[in-house]
């Protein structure tokens, strides 16, 4: 129950095989990860993207997902429309604790790491709760 890539494996398997959804955002919000998605792409696509089982047999379920994603705030403003408004897609929102590079500007509240992080933050509560 403590071990994330099981648990995020698990989920994968549940939310392709028995749920039906077909794909997971992969949504890191840090620019030093925006080759993170492509490297799941290509790791586990290329690994599950199967039909059939090892016997060669079709499989009479779905296996594997369509992996896709880009650094956050850039995902915002391309596909983050169709996951909030068209189709049900899981997501994986990433986010740190601390900023590899922070900028704290003269006279600005708050730092570029918290102000990313309030978009890391209200993405996901908007998918789960939405807005009447």
């Amino acid at each position: 129950e403590k071990n994330i890539p099981v648990l995020l494996g698990l989920l994968s398997i549940w939310n392709v095989s028995f749920l039906g959804y077909p794909a997971r955002a992969i949504l890191p919000y840090s620019q030093a990860l925006e080759k993170f998605a492509p490297h799941i792409q290509q790791v586990s696509m290329e690994s599950n993207g199967k039909g059939v089982s090892i016997d060669g047999v079709p499989l009479p379920y779905e296996a594997g997902e369509i992996d896709f994603g880009e650094p956050g705030t850039n995902g915002q403003h391309s596909f983050y429309q169709l996951i909030h408004q068209g189709r049900v897609i899981s997501c994986d929102f990433i986010g740190s604790a601390k900023s590899q590079q922070p900028i704290h500007l003269k006279g600005e509240v708050v730092s570029n790491h918290d102000e990313l992080m309030s978009n890391f933050f209200a993405q996901p509560d908007a998918l789960a709760f939405g807005k009447t």
